[in-house]
């Protein structure tokens, strides 16, 4: 990610919001209605009915010490609002917040994964359950990015799109093997940024050749193996054995014969394999990632690992802590921007300094307890790392 300077509060940012709504009896504040309903997401209020509930029981409190003009509004308002506020609107002002927080350093993994959200399936309409894919910056644990994926298409139109909101220059895009397309290959150099895509038999001709060659090399030129740049991880526990080697391949020219034209930019072969032993039994699984950059192995291993943070660190706690897979909420513009406002929440529990050895349901506890805490977090400007 590139430097930003940062000298806006979360409050500065978000209050430029427009506001959809007819001002014809118009009584609460935009502004004040997103930061309740995010305080309320924050302590763990999946549904507005109770949210709305919690909220009136601390209205005092509340409204002395974020200054609010009419209180706490009613569970059909937050609904209603967030049902009308403008998808891009509110992500343009997500992303110019997430540039500002954590990375002002280039060489960092963004991570992109889809998620569904079941619980929020029209299934008196088209049955589809709702997908939104995501972009998370590894090593920081940040939630930088969303894209609604519509419901006559799929992932892969959708990612390139998702590219195009956030930053990557300078940073590894890994995605899994619904990614490795030529399109979004194109996309993320156009974006000055690097890819790691995992190769699978969707891409049959390319997974072959490549399938192919690593085994030609380990079993018939043993001695040119070897000089593959490598590294080898073993681990132990309580009983498995298990043994991951990574190996890349960075010979461009050997690689452009290798595969057709449509792979102008992979400059660099990985493999991956897993050898797991439990008792008697062993397994051997093998994956294999192209790369636009030539990288040494225990880079690689980083990356093909590190990509999983997104599914282990965000997706995990958006269902059991913020309860997202739960959420019903599916008219409107509610499903992309509830998504969006539980992703502010995770990164709040990810920015206050004195909360990173807690776990995430100590820190929504210690937000509820101490409102001083959210507050901070809403009105100072958090300074990039």
């Amino acid at each position: 990610m590139t430097a930003v300077k940062n000298e806006k509060s979360f409050f500065e940012i978000f209050k430029n919001l427009d506001d959809p709504r007819d001002n014809r009896g118009k009584i609460y504040p935009l502004i004040d209605i997103i930061l309740l309903a995010l305080y309320g997401v924050l302590v763990g209020y999946s549904d507005f009915t109770n949210m709305s509930y919690y909220l009136k029981k601390r209205e005092a409190e509340l409204s002395m010490e974020f200054g609010l003009s009419e209180g706490v509004p009613s569970h059909d308002v937050f609904s209603d609002v967030f049902r009308v506020i403008d998808v891009e609107k509110f992500m343009a002002l997500f992303v110019e917040w997430t540039k500002s927080l954590e990375f002002a350093k280039t060489g960092q993994h963004v991570a992109i994964d889809g998620k569904a959200v079941r619980a929020a399936t029209k299934k008196a309409e088209s049955g589809n359950i709702p997908y939104v894919l995501s972009a998370f910056l590894c090593g920081c644990g940040i939630s930088i990015g969303q894209k609604e994926v519509g419901e006559k298409t799929n992932e892969i139109p959708e990612i390139p799109k998702l590219l195009d909101l956030i930053d990557i220059k300078g940073c590894t895009v890994t995605i899994d093997a619904i990614g490795t397309q030529k399109d979004i290959m194109d996309k993320t150099i156009e974006k000055e940024g690097h890819f790691c895509l995992q190769l699978k038999k969707n891409q049959c001709a390319a997974f072959e050749d490549v399938d192919l060659f690593f085994k030609d090399l380990e079993e018939e030129h043993k001695e040119e193996f070897k000089k593959l740049s490598s590294h080898t991880e073993i681990t132990k526990n309580h009983g498995r054995i298990e043994k991951r080697e990574y190996y890349t391949f960075a010979d461009a020219g050997e690689i452009k014969r290798m595969l057709d034209s449509r792979w102008v930019y992979v400059n660099c072969i990985g493999m991956a394999r897993l050898t797991r032993t439990v008792g008697e039994t062993t397994t051997t699984e093998i994956h294999y990632h192209l790369l636009d950059t030539e990288t040494p192995a225990e880079k690689y291993m980083e990356l093909a690992r590190g990509h999983w943070e997104i599914e282990n660190s965000l997706h995990w706690v958006l269902d059991i802590h913020f309860h997202e897979d739960a959420s019903t909420a599916n008219s409107g513009n509610a499903i992309s921007n509830l998504t969006l406002l539980r992703k502010i929440a995770f990164n709040f529990t990810k920015l206050e300094p004195s909360m990173k050895k807690k776990t995430t349901k100590q820190k929504m506890i210690d937000f509820m307890t101490d409102i001083q805490l959210f507050k901070k977090l809403v009105f100072d400007v958090i300074p990039a790392k």
